[in-house]
């Protein structure tokens, strides 16, 4: 009975996807397992991030090749796509969904797995699974829709200050013992690399100063969700008309200054009606895996950043520039938030109208931050550290 309401409310289609994508794979482990089970475990890392190869997985990838520790251990990535590209010595790939002998095999028999967003789980008890999240939190409730396991090992969190707000948010208790305060991975490459590089693959020509805004996806891909019941008119928030949007290219003009809007490569791009302009870059899901853009460099490129309930305010916080968040929506956001008095963790100037978008694009050409005292207050709450140690202290933990 369960078998036929599940097909009449999710379809044949989605039954079959769900079929391949999850429960075949999940046989050929149980299958691989009877050969395995009693078998030590190898030295074998897999790992798993919010699009391959970027975030906190990434991160942590790049310090482990960095210090040679493939030559010691076997480096499996769960990758969403294909890729043709030549992978450093003793690293492969494996599909996130779907039957693979070869994932099974990787999944009965690997010694530490740390994942970012999916995928995450053990086939064997003295198995080591750490989660890495994909992202710093944010202002948006995620409560109910981030499920951690039990037998989860390590569970990053951002600072013993911010630890109960998030906990909450995972449906954790304050006192769960598998936090770890090491900092995030990512934040290594937000707080050490030059992102130059980045804004070279999005345009030749130089600008006074560049502003990336990064809203959160409101209306998914999949599944039909929308988290927002006001209408996005052009696909982003805040801008409901062209004629605005071209008037925020000539205030840009003005005062030569690149406004980069990256979308949320869940975001569903179906009524996008903005493209690029001469001070406008826009970039979507395909494009930034066409231009291989990472997320932290190109933050790192840049001079200021407008976010909303996202966590990519907490990630630009690390880099101590001027924040702005785009509040137009707020009575109308569904999720709700982490907290009740959401500006109390607001370390910049809300956005509620285009003038309000135009007043904090002339205050970064002119070279004003107003935030800065309350910024910085607030990003000490959020974090712990502001080095380049998180990757270092996660592999002591790890006795790696």
């Amino acid at each position: 009975m369960k078998i036929v309401q599940y097909l009449r409310e999710k379809g044949v289609k989605r039954a079959l996807t769900v079929l391949w994508q999850y429960k075949i794979e999940l046989f050929l482990e149980r299958v691989l397992l009877v050969f395995y089970k009693r078998r030590p475990l190898k030295n074998i890392i897999v790992l798993e991030s919010h699009n391959d190869f970027d975030c906190n997985g990434g991160a942590f990838y790049d310090y482990l090749i960095k210090n040679e520790l493939n030559k010691k251990y076997k480096i499996v990535w769960l990758v969403r796509r294909k890729y043709k590209v030549q992978l450093p010595y003793n690293v492969t790939t494996v599909p996130l969904n779907g039957p693979s002998f070869r994932k099974a095999y990787y999944m009965c028999t690997y010694k530490y797995m740390l994942f970012d967003c999916e995928g995450g789980r053990k086939t064997k008890s003295n198995q080591c699974l750490t989660y890495c999240s994909h992202g710093a939190g944010g202002l948006k409730a995620s409560k109910g829709k981030i499920i951690l396991a039990d037998n989860i090992d390590y569970i990053l969190m951002q600072s013993k200050q911010y630890m109960p707000i998030q906990a909450k948010q995972w449906s954790l208790t304050n006192k769960d013992p598998r936090f770890i305060y090491v900092g995030y991975p990512a934040h290594d490459i937000l707080l050490n690399e030059d992102g130059s590089s980045e804004l070279k693959k999005l345009t030749a020509k130089k600008y006074k100063k560049t502003i990336l805004w990064m809203p959160t996806f409101r209306k998914g891909i999949a599944y039909q969700r929308n988290d927002s019941t006001k209408e996005q008119a052009l696909g982003i928030p805040l801008i409901q008309k062209l004629d605005e949007y071209n008037e925020l290219n000539d205030f840009l003009m003005k005062h030569d200054i690149c406004l980069i809007i990256k979308l949320h490569p869940k975001q569903d791009i179906g009524s996008l009606k903005i493209t690029n302009r001469s001070n406008i870059k826009v970039l979507t899901a395909s494009t930034v895996k066409e231009k291989k853009i990472d997320n932290y460099r190109l933050m790192k490129s840049v001079d200021a950043l407008v976010s909303d309930y996202s966590g990519a305010a907490y990630e630009f916080l690390q880099i101590n520039r001027p924040i702005a968040y785009v509040l137009d929506d707020m009575q109308d956001y569904k999720l709700g938030f982490v907290v009740d008095d959401i500006h109390s963790l607001i370390a910049g100037k809300e956005i509620y109208t285009l003038n309000d978008l135009q007043d904090f694009i002339k205050d970064i050409a002119q070279e004003k931050d107003p935030y800065r005292a309350k910024r910085q207050q607030i990003r000490n709450f959020i974090y712990n550290f502001h080095d380049t140690k998180s990757c270092e202290r996660l592999a002591k933990i790890l006795e790696l």
